[in-house]
């Protein structure tokens, strides 16, 4: 930081001193796990500097404000339990028992509460809003679950249910008001899931198309919509083969022009940046079966962080940055996967 000019006033160099004063991994922080037969959360600053060990788990979310990260945890008996730590150090808690989907967790935009999956091995499962500091949940609904998060103020859920496990998921898309504890449905056509809610007052989701013309199942389009379920435009326009899937969002940029997605199917999992405004969409790095993993987006939308070498993680996997309009790869940890971060 510059030194202000003497004209400043006193206060000023106050303030000035004071910014100098914050610690780097104040502002950002990084995620990964490690080893995965045996795995090992890890947190270091948004370079992969200074890593340190969290302990064992898998699937890390880190807080918005980088203070905490949670993760799954196995418990006795192999229980599946959600449990939070502080990226300073110290012990681990448990916040939640029978928790599943570990990869579907989001924190709120101030990072006092966690969205949250909780149930049997098998069967219906529970979406579940819990205070990250008391641990008290709060039921929000029941049911077949493809994906949910928080509106850009906090204050309010968007998520993707059905109320079977049928495949196709007959799924529709709902918006769940906190304070006041109600769900508005937003589609009815049944085949809408997997919402994110965007900061330019829009939701983008998936809808499932051609399940009657396709010979495996539906594939995955992005849509858009507002939050009231009105103006519901079609965004991307994708090729997908019999096997494959499509694609699933992931992340946004603050400005609402940048789209971070995934294009998933049978051994295959890699990122894709969409143009937000026109559709238009490319891979981000490398593609198909070992392809380039995303799984989180800078909020400037200029740098997507990732794992390399495919979705089934080994030893020689990387976590790495990738510029969204592409570019040469930084690594951040080696031997490393499922990153996340608050940057």
């Amino acid at each position: 930081m510059p030194t202000p000019p003497k004209s400043k006033t006193f206060a000023a160099l106050l303030v000035a001193a004071a910014l100098l004063a914050i610690p780097a991994s104040a502002s950002a922080t990084l995620t990964f796990v490690r080893n995965p037969l045996s795995p090992v959360v890890y947190v270091a600053n948004d370079n992969g500097s200074d890593p340190r060990t969290v302990g064992s788990g898998s699937n890390p979310h880190v807080s918005p404000d980088g203070n905490s990260v949670a993760y799954l945890r196995e418990g006795p008996g192999h229980a599946q339990e959600l449990v939070i730590a502080n990226v300073a150090g110290g012990k681990a808690r448990t916040l939640l028992k029978g928790f599943r989907n570990a990869f579907y967790l989001a924190f709120s935009p101030d990072s006092t509460q966690i969205a949250a999956l909780r149930g049997p091995e098998l069967g219906q499962r529970k979406l579940v809003l819990i205070d990250v500091a008391s641990g008290a949940q709060t039921v929000i609904a029941s049911g077949f679950f493809n994906g949910f998060s928080f509106s850009p103020e906090g204050d309010e859920l968007a998520y993707g249910r059905a109320a079977s496990e049928s495949y196709p998921q007959k799924s529709d898309v709902y918006r769940y008001a906190i304070a006041a504890g109600k769900a508005t449905r937003l589609t009815k056509d049944h085949r809408s899931q997997d919402p994110l809610w965007g900061p330019t007052g829009k939701i983008v989701f998936v809808k499932q198309i051609g399940a009657n013309q396709r010979q495996y199942g539906p594939k995955n389009e992005l849509f858009l919509m507002n939050p009231q379920g009105k103006a519901v435009k079609r965004l991307t326009n994708t090729v997908v083969d019999p096997l494959l899937v499509g694609l699933f969002p992931t992340a946004w940029s603050e400005d609402g022009k940048r789209l971070l997605a995934e294009f998933e199917g049978q051994d295959t999992s890699y990122a894709v940046a969409v143009n937000a405004l026109t559709g238009a969409q490319k891979p981000v790095a490398e593609s198909g079966e070992g392809g380039f993993v995303g799984t989180a987006l800078s909020a400037d939308g200029a740098t997507v962080l990732g794992f390399t070498g495919g979705f089934e993680p080994g030893p020689s996997h990387k976590v790495a940055t990738v510029p969204f309009n592409g570019g040469k790869k930084k690594v951040l940890a080696k031997n490393a996967f499922e990153p996340d971060w608050s940057l």
